[in-house]
């Protein structure tokens, strides 16, 4: 029953902090489904007066804007404009209403939009050229070519036909803007502006270069915004930012609070068991008190005896450990293969968490074994031999 107290207390501490791990992970990975720390930069309408100007001045962004918040922004890695709107999408009987977007060549390495094997991304040359090509969301192919291949195929968009270059990888995406991106068609934004007739773009997508770097890249982009748009850069209305990063640190934060939680839900299991190791150490002791002292009146040191009744202890605790952390990942391989992988990621048995399990049991048995080890070497031989502690 101790060796199962301890068992439960170790699988308990190994299980709540692999699933968290797990968790997190799929988190993680449903959030980057949007971009890997992007920011979203949508113009808004002028709320103060600035230089003479009155409020309700519209913000225009250009695709030239790109280039220059790129020269004059040293923090920005990446940047695309983006253009959007609804557009029938038709594949001979086939039709599609999705979201057309005229994005730059760095927007699908900004969105995460990887494309499947045999096709690409837009390029630079695209959108140089203006070319009329396109790549598609999965789910769109699957509709439009459910039975072949779509790259090398044509599909016709507001008129003008457009070859597909590429298909997204299937990706798990848990937030948006204007629909997921498995409905979404790419076309250069050089084609798009020129094929309906637009000037501005509806939106920025930015990425610093390093995430500690967000704010200030986010600071630097607004100042060159409001002196090039003549809007007050303290104005909070005339550019809209969604920074992804804040969701980052938020789910960060809130994992680690949940990790201390359980490690210490799973810690307090442990003790108990650790109780339990420690009461039984001491029946062992008052059990063998004939034996501890013909070993002392034999010449055996007080060392000997006290590493003897700690040995024994952390057989207890390691035997217990080991199938503690056995159910734990014998678990996690079942989660790992079954249908709740999708909702709740995969177990993770981390170094960290591997090592700190094998310290804290560690720790646990020297505790729990210190004591009842102390006694039995300080006991008299003399009346250890008479039954007497």
């Amino acid at each position: 029953m101790t060796i199962l107290g301890v068992a439960w207390g170790t699988f308990a501490t190994v299980a709540l902090l692999s699933f968290g791990a797990g968790l997190e992970v799929e988190m993680a990975r449903r959030a980057q489904g949007l971009g890997r720390g992007i920011m979203i930069l949508w113009p808004g309408t002028t709320s103060l007066s600035y230089r003479g100007m009155p409020e309700g001045q519209d913000v225009q962004f250009l695709r030239s804007d790109v280039e220059t918040l790129l020269e004059q922004v040293p923090e920005l890695e990446s940047a695309s404009p983006e253009s959007l709107r609804y557009e029938p999408i038709v594949r001979g009987d086939f039709v599609y209403r999705a979201m057309l977007a005229g994005v730059g060549a760095e927007y699908g390495e900004l969105r995460t939009m990887v494309p499947a094997a045999g096709g690409r991304f837009l390029s630079q040359r695209d959108i140089d050229e203006s070319r009329a090509c396109a790549f598609l969301g999965d789910r769109i192919a699957e509709e439009l070519f459910p039975r072949s291949g779509a790259v090398g195929q044509s599909v016709v968009i507001g008129g003008t036909r457009f070859l597909v270059v590429g298909v997204m990888e299937p990706k798990a995406q848990d937030s948006d803007y204007e629909g997921k991106d498995s409905d979404r068609v790419c076309v250069p934004i050089t084609t798009f502006e020129r094929r309906f007739g637009t000037t501005s773009v509806d939106n920025l997508v930015l990425r610093a270069g390093e995430p500690s770097q967000t704010g200030a890249a986010m600071a630097a982009v607004t100042d060159v915004l409001a002196a090039a748009k003549s809007f007050d850069a303290d104005d909070a209305a005339a550019i809209r930012w969604w920074d992804t990063t804040e969701g980052d640190n938020v789910r960060r934060y809130a994992f680690l609070a949940m990790d201390i939680l359980m490690g210490g839900a799973g810690l307090l299991t442990l003790l108990v068991g650790g109780l339990g190791v420690a009461n039984l150490m001491f029946l062992r002791v008052r059990s063998r008190t004939s034996e501890i002292g013909l070993l002392l009146a034999l010449g055996a040191t007080r060392r000997r005896v006290l590493f003897s009744v700690l040995g024994d202890t952390l057989t207890l605790v390691l035997l217990g450990g080991s199938l503690g952390v056995g159910a734990a990942m014998v678990m996690g391989w079942l989660v790992a293969h079954s249908s709740l992988r999708s909702s709740v990621g995969s177990p993770e048995i981390t170094a960290a968490l591997a090592l700190g399990t094998v310290l804290v049991l560690s720790f646990l048995g020297i505790a729990a074994g210190w004591f009842p080890a102390r006694r039995a070497a300080k006991l008299d031989p003399v009346l250890a031999l008479g039954g007497r502690s």
